[in-house]
Order: C-alpha cells, then structure tokens, then sequence
C-alpha cells in the first residue's frame, strides 16, 4: 500500500492496464489452446468425399470437427459447385475473417506494451515535478519534504517496465500461435485445392473414355 500511494494516480492506471492485460492474455490464450491442432483425420474425410463428389460429407467433416481449418474450409466448400474461382475466392475471404478472429486480443496487448512505459515516463515527470515544488516551497534542508516526488517518479517508472515486459512476451506468444494456424490453414487449403483439381481431371478423362467406349 505505500508503494502504490508514493506512485500516486499514474500507478493506480498502471496497474489496471495491467490486470486488463492479463485478462486478455489468459481469455485468449485459453481459446487459441481449445482450438483443434491436428487435421490429418479432417483432411482425409474432406479429400475423400471430394474425390467422391459428395459434397455434404465434406461439409458435415468441417462442421463436426471444428477449428480454424474446418471453418474456412467449410466456408469454400459451400462455394465449390460454382466452379475453382468461386472456390479460391471464398478461400481468401474465410481466410480474411479466420486471421481477424484469432488475431482479436493482440493488438490490444501491443497497445499497452507500448504505453506502460510511457505511462511510467509520465509518472517520473509528475514526480519530478512534485519535488521541485517541495523544494522551491521548502528548500533542500528537509530530504523527508521530497521523498513523495522522487518515490512516485521511480516507483511509476518500475511499474511501467514490469508491465510492459511481460505484456510484450504474451503478445509474442499468442503471435505465434496465431502464425502457426494461419500457416496450417494455407497449407490445408493448398492441398484441398490440389485434390478438386485432381477430382475435375479425373471426371473430365472420365468423361473422354466414355464416348469411345
């Protein structure tokens, strides 16, 4: 309690910036963990009812498993029966809103990585201030008149370094985890888009062996 009443109001808004910062750490880190990481099983019920042309079964594949890759695959799925351009269109545009919903939470970490020490600078130049009016009040003969002032500039500017350290660390953490299913959903969608390419090749020489036969 006598820290925070030598840092004054700035430490006062340093602390919860910092308590919002590891809410939204936890809240976030929470989801990204409950997301489904492995997608083999995924990708081999899509593959094959792609080949087999049976588009519902893929869908129910992306609805009962869930996740990022599910969701944007199921949102291409739906465009498939109006050709590869509808497709690959409706793979950018579910990849768009994939990325924003898992990014949500990041940007706001950034936001306070960077203004905690700012806010912590803001706090040594407030106390600095407050003990030079000490002193042009009282003098320098009385240390105990100044202890207010200088312990609210270095207190604040403590406070606005230990938030912001951490808080840029949880933002690096969840960045990455946020790359690592990015990365997985362009790949997944790449390989997808190989077998509808391999699916339209084999109907079409289907379709070129059956007048000859």
């Amino acid at each position: 309690m006598e820290l925070i009443l030598s840092g004054g109001p700035i430490l006062v808004a340093i602390i919860a910036v910092s308590i919002y910062a590891l809410y939204v750490f936890l809240v976030r880190f929470r989801t990204l963990s409950r997301e489904p990481a492995d997608n083999e099983a995924l990708m081999r019920t899509v593959n094959a009812a792609v080949r087999e042309r049976d588009l519902d079964a893929a869908l129910a594949a992306c609805e009962t498993h869930g996740g990022p890759v599910a969701r944007v695959l199921g949102a291409a799925l739906t465009r498939l029966p109006y050709g590869r351009s509808a497709l690959e269109s409706a793979f950018q545009e579910a990849s768009l809103e994939e990325e924003q919903r898992l990014a949500r939470g990041i940007r706001p970490l950034a936001t306070i990585a960077q203004i905690a020490p700012l806010m912590g600078l803001l706090g040594t130049v407030t106390g600095m201030i407050v003990a030079f009016a000490e002193i042009s009040s009282q003098g320098t003969g009385n240390p105990a008149a100044l202890a207010d002032g200088i312990g609210q500039a270095l207190v604040t500017t403590a406070a606005g370094l230990i938030v912001a350290i951490p808080t840029l660390i949880g933002q690096n953490v969840l960045s990455s985890r946020v790359d690592a299913m990015l990365l997985e959903i362009d790949r997944r969608r790449e390989e997808l888009m190989g077998e509808v390419a391999e699916a339209v090749a084999s109907r079409r020489d289907a379709g070129e062996r059956s007048p000859a036969a």
